[in-house]
């Protein structure tokens, strides 16, 4: 037997515990460093919302190469297109990259409109009437008219003059409106007060402005439903109803204080400047998409449908009438436009909504392209979102069979209380 074999395997042996003792520290070490990551993931998830969390399912429809092959730079663009329920996706584009949403903020605005006033909120205008009849030159009194209606207009004031006619007023000295007195979507009360006085043909009267009001309350003119105003507001995507609503609610503070603290959105990613959707506004796709599944859930509350407060696209007046016309999808979106000029941003076109379908039920959308290509960009949209629908479902109309009248002067009543 070879003597130098034993020392042999005891060095050998020596060799291997050495190597273990070593190894031991280092994997100590890697364990500790992976149970680090672990945590700093589940802290990230901690931190992360409901409502940014993606879909389990990645979607087969590939949007990127979608816009490279129209020469467009993906970066630019912003997509989510999802399930009601969330579990499936079926288009993704930079869903929580933040992108100037526009006038899709007057979707938050919408629904915290909803939550607050509720859908059947009226703004009242209070009419008074102090009799100080003047035979000479046959006036009959000063009139009082007082509110914040911002769609106050000619079928109040038809309804007003209608009721001094019936008491036998046939000519007034003075009109007096307060200062937040709006006429035919005038934010002056001065130029207001003059086109009501037009509008009443009772004599040509004075006009004046102040908040105190004298003689007899006569009549108080409700506004159509708030339903109703937050469907026009949408549908024309007007700015003046947006922001006389908004002061109502909070202004942009409330809405964001809203969107981060009841729908759990990430404050650094939500900035909301105006409720218009003017200026320098900033939110995610996936938070664009929260906002509309919270709005469907408030409408359903109150007794609404989606399309009582937002347009059907191609059917309703405003800014969706001719929209995906001679589609698959026509008369089945209901959706909201944004739209800013080049100063903002560069320019930002957007769409996003619901789409109705026989198999996939409602199917929601947010499409937001930067770049002062408006009517491309919009061509665009309809093409991205008529293409990805069409490819995963059966589109179902919800059109009605004519445009519906925005803010049906029928619906105008009157109180003597």
């Amino acid at each position: 037997m070879n003597r130098r074999q034993p020392v042999l395997w005891m060095i050998a042996v020596g060799l291997v515990i050495v190597s273990t003792l070593a190894y031991i520290p280092h994997h100590l070490r890697v364990g500790a460093v992976a149970e680090g990551a672990a945590a700093l993931v589940l802290d990230s998830d901690t931190l992360s919302t409901e409502s940014r969390k993606p879909a389990s399912e990645k979607p087969a429809f590939d949007t990127s190469q979608w816009y490279l092959s129209r020469n467009e730079s993906p970066e630019t663009h912003g997509v989510l297109i999802e399930t009601l329920d969330g579990k499936r996706t079926l288009a993704s584009l930079n869903a929580d990259v933040t992108f100037n949403p526009a006038s899709l903020v007057k979707l938050a605005t919408s629904l915290l409109a909803l939550r607050k006033l509720g859908a059947n909120y009226r703004f009242q205008t209070r009419v008074l009437f102090d009799e100080q009849i003047d035979v000479k030159s046959k006036s009959q009194g000063r009139l009082y008219v007082q509110g914040n209606d911002p769609t106050f207009g000619d079928a109040g004031a038809n309804l007003i003059g209608n009721e001094l006619r019936a008491r036998g007023i046939e000519r007034l000295s003075e009109v007096v409106v307060s200062q937040e007195f709006k006429f035919n979507f005038s934010n002056s009360p001065e130029e207001s007060a003059g086109r009501l006085v037009k509008a009443l043909k009772l004599g040509n009267p004075k006009t004046n402005i102040a908040d105190e009001t004298g003689g007899q309350l006569i009549v108080i003119v409700n506004s159509n439903p708030l339903s109703d105003v937050l469907l026009y507001m949408n549908a024309r995507s007007s700015n003046f109803i947006a922001d006389e609503i908004g002061a109502l609610i909070g202004g942009a503070p409330g809405v964001r204080q809203f969107l981060v603290d009841e729908l759990k959105l990430q404050g650094d990613f939500v900035t909301i400047a105006t409720v218009s959707g003017r200026e320098q506004n900033r939110m995610t796709a996936r938070d664009i998409l929260a906002v509309i599944r919270a709005l469907i859930e408030e409408a359903k509350r109150q007794g609404l449908e989606p399309s009582d407060i937002m347009p059907v696209a191609s059917d309703d007046a405003g800014t969706l009438r001719r929209r995906l016309a001679g589609t698959a999808l026509e008369g089945a979106v209901v959706a909201k436009t944004g739209t800013l000029t080049a100063e903002v941003d560069g320019g930002m076109t957007s769409l996003a909504g619901i789409v109705y379908t026989q198999d996939q039920g409602l199917v929601l959308f947010v499409i937001l392209d930067q770049g002062n290509r408006i009517a491309d960009n919009r061509q665009l949209e309809d093409e991205l979102l008529t293409e990805v629908i069409t490819a995963n479902a059966t589109p179902q109309v919800v059109a009605g069979p004519t445009p519906r009248r925005l803010l049906p002067a029928a619906s105008v009543v009157t109180s003597n209380k």
